[in-house]
């Protein structure tokens, strides 16, 4: 028998009975059905305010031994898990069926290939809604980049590059500028708008050297302005940088990306 499904059953008809039901009492045979019925005292109601019950405990955990300790971390384990599924999951079922396949005197209700085929439907579901979920953010961190160079434009200190990087000068450099044909040597570090690092040269200790043409459009634009020994601070659009596709896992898409780039060296083609 399935006790914890069908306790609150049990416990309700167990009520009923002790309580007598909704049946009128039978009649006491010891009195006759004519005889003279006592005159009714008037009932004083009690106005005695009634104390609310008590809410039950909720039933605290110790973590005293060696089987309560990893019965707990097996629960974070899986409830971590749980967690990253972003579609629907009633708790209260899956926690019954967890009690079906553990208690040998329980039922599984599904087969193999049933619970096969709800799993293959629960991955379709959650694809479908990581569509929508990326679709939703795509779309909201476009906005949210036009709004921040919209008003970022207004500091009197950016300046704008040809394409539209707009940038402001940190260090001021008095070397030459590089040309499109031509490798630099620099170091960066590369932040999305909300402060998230995803690269940093300075914290590797190398600088990095690349052709001026081998990287993201806004880097480039960015390159051709800047002289050697100049450091700036730089806002590149998504659409100059890696657009609706982003770079994952580090750069979601529709991403504004920041970077300060320190221009250390131009290397000219020999």
């Amino acid at each position: 028998m399935n006790f914890f499904r069908y306790l609150p059953l049990i416990m309700v008809g167990g009520m009923l009975v002790a309580c007598g039901g909704s049946k009128k009492a039978p009649a006491n045979p010891s009195v006759p059905v004519n005889a003279p019925q006592a005159k009714a005292v008037p009932v004083v109601p009690d106005l005695t305010p009634v104390p609310e019950p008590k809410q039950a405990e909720e039933q605290k955990v110790f973590l005293d031994n060696a089987v309560d300790r990893y019965s707990y971390a097996l629960g974070v384990d899986f409830g971590r898990a749980v967690s990253n599924i972003n579609v629907p999951v009633k708790l209260e079922v899956l926690i019954d069926a967890m009690r079906d396949v553990v208690d040998p005197g329980r039922e599984v209700l599904m087969t193999d290939s049933a619970s096969e085929a709800a799993l293959q439907d629960l991955l379709s579901q959650m694809q479908m809604q990581k569509d929508i979920d990326d679709a939703t953010a795509a779309r909201k961190a476009l906005g949210d980049q036009a709004m921040f160079l919209a008003k970022n434009i207004k500091d009197p200190r950016v300046w704008v590059t040809k394409k539209g990087v707009q940038y402001i000068i940190l260090k001021e450099g008095t070397g030459v500028k590089p040309q499109s044909s031509d490798k630099v040597q620099v170091h960066y570090v590369g932040s999305l708008l909300d402060g998230t690092e995803f690269d940093n040269s300075v914290k590797r200790g190398a600088p990095m050297e690349f052709a001026v043409t081998a990287v993201i459009e806004g880097w480039q634009d960015l390159l051709l302005e800047m002289k050697v020994g100049e450091k700036v601070k730089a806002w590149i659009p998504s659409g100059l940088a890696y657009g609706e596709a982003g770079a994952p896992p580090s750069i979601p898409p529709n991403s504004l990306l920041v970077f300060e780039v320190e221009l250390l060296q131009v290397i000219a083609p020999k």
